[in-house]
């Protein structure tokens, strides 16, 4: 059955998902090659298991191929094990940046192992998460089975730091940004105003963002609010990605 995965990784149709299911075990490490790189996966976490099968995302998967080419630079704000950086990476080639923000170290340590066995030069990965000011936060794992921590419920862990994506652009001497991807449950108007400067300037040229109506009222905010933070700040939405619900969504932003 390994096989067949691999053979239809690539291949990109409606009802893959459902279709690989009953093939796929809910446990256990595999190896795969994932856009080009080698990749350790644990089964039993859903968003794993999906890039496993090949069905992880596929419209911001392709929204994501159209907006970079070679000499690119790309955000991933909420890397998880580094999809969409890898994707990334791929796309723009050696003579492209990406910046890999992930505060979990759980999926941060599986994303710098795929760094160093595959002797990635382009990815450099920011073991921090960013916010609206400096400062320090704990995160929450609420789904064990699907990775993805939040703020916005009482932790247990460490605290992790949080930085200003303006502060880190200018210390990593970056003044454009082809494309930022922030995925963050909830945490989004916080990353973006923390980059207010350099969105406004004109140096994030597009953003692709989860709206995820359950997070951001856990945080205050709404996707409305989003929305009207991104056209304010000279950003207009170009397109949406398919959710499994009306109130998730990914949405593409780009310069008007």
């Amino acid at each position: 059955m390994t096989s067949l995965i691999d053979l239809l990784r690539p291949l990109s149709f409606r009802g893959k998902a459902r279709l690989l299911k009953p093939f796929v075990p809910h446990s256990g490490i595999v190896i795969s090659t994932i856009h080009g790189y080698k990749m350790k996966l644990d089964l039993k976490d859903y968003i794993q298991r999906m890039i496993y099968m090949g069905a992880f995302e596929r419209q911001e998967t392709a929204l994501v191929k159209s907006s970079l080419c070679p000499g690119a630079t790309f955000v991933d704000v909420g890397a998880n094990v580094g999809y969409f950086s890898l994707l990334a990476s791929n796309l723009v080639g050696a003579t492209g940046r990406v910046l890999s923000f992930e505060p979990s170290n759980y999926v941060a340590s599986l994303l710098h192992e795929t760094i160093q066995v595959n002797s990635i030069q382009s990815i450099e990965l920011c073991r921090y998460a960013l916010g609206r000011e400096n400062s320090t936060a704990v995160l929450s794992d609420v789904l064990p089975t699907n990775h993805s921590p939040t703020f916005f419920l009482p932790g247990s862990g460490p605290p992790v730091q949080i930085r200003v994506l303006d502060e880190v652009l200018d210390e990593k001497k970056i003044d454009c940004v082809d494309l930022m991807k922030i995925d963050v449950e909830g945490f989004e108007m916080e990353v973006l105003s923390g980059a207010g400067k350099a969105v406004s300037e004109g140096k994030i040229r597009s953003v692709l963002i989860e709206f995820n109506a359950h997070w951001l009222s856990k945080a205050g905010t709404s996707s409305q609010a989003l929305h009207e933070w991104l056209v304010g700040h000279g950003l207009r939405c170009e397109v949406s990605a398919t959710a499994p619900t009306e109130s998730l969504v990914n949405r593409l932003y780009v310069r008007t």
